[in-house]
């Protein structure tokens, strides 16, 4: 495998869903050489919590004035070029969350994956922790600003140089990338209770939705008392 994409996403919380992508950072690897990168900020619809921010240092004034993940999503699948993609929990998380997104606004994204964590998993089963940062420190890579999507993208690709040295000898076929099945999750309609509290929002305020409210998801329906309750109040 001589190309392939390296990437990680930050986002506002860990449901595919309910949650928004607030960074995409990635590098493009060739014959064990970043010959490109990506590295954007995204305006979610949501508040980024105090508790992200502490996790990630992305403020909501940060991201005040980047495009809306619809402008940036088709901007990485180009990136991307149609290769396979390596993350750290890339099956579990990133994966799956840019599926979702994709999805949503008619876009393709079927490139094959392969997970450094189940790679560490599997061949580093004897260390305490296989967490991005702890093995970075196992191998010697800096990490400067851990949960920031770029840093960690730059710091897998280094990860996964590493691993492959090591090991890739030992399992060739651990290091094969390969398709992920998925399947878009179902989403649960809105609620009795949210659709009244809602409606008296949308009345009390004077407010038309682009949506009709029946036809709100529970999470749509939540976005949306969040946001009139940020830019009005109750």
């Amino acid at each position: 495998m001589e190309k392939y994409i390296v990437l990680d996403i930050e986002t506002t919380g860990t449901k595919p869903l309910e949650s928004d992508i607030i960074e995409i950072g990635a590098v493009y690897i060739e014959n064990n050489q970043v010959k490109d990168q990506f590295n954007e900020l995204v305006k979610p619809n949501e508040i980024i919590s105090e508790y992200i921010t502490g996790i990630t240092g992305i403020t909501n004034e940060m991201v005040k004035d980047a495009a809306p993940i619809e402008v940036v999503l088709p901007r990485f699948i180009d990136f991307c070029r149609g290769l396979p993609l390596i993350g750290h929990n890339i099956e579990v998380f990133d994966y799956r969350m840019l599926r979702v997104k994709a999805t949503r606004l008619g876009l393709k994204l079927e490139n094959d994956t392969l997970d450094t964590l189940i790679i560490a998993r599997k061949m580093l089963w004897n260390l305490p922790s296989r967490k991005l940062g702890d093995l970075c420190n196992h191998y010697g890579i800096d990490l400067l600003n851990a949960h920031r999507a770029y840093d960690d993208a730059y710091a897998t690709s280094e990860l996964f140089r590493f691993l492959r040295d090591e090991f890739e000898t030992k399992d060739p076929e651990l290091f094969k990338p390969h398709p992920l099945a998925w399947q878009m999750p179902k989403q649960s309609p809105i609620t009795a209770k949210q659709k009244k509290y809602l409606l008296n929002l949308c009345n009390t305020h004077k407010i038309t939705l682009e949506k009709e409210i029946e036809s709100l998801s529970k999470s749509e329906a939540s976005k949306a008392i969040d946001t009139i309750l940020r830019e009005y109040g109750r």
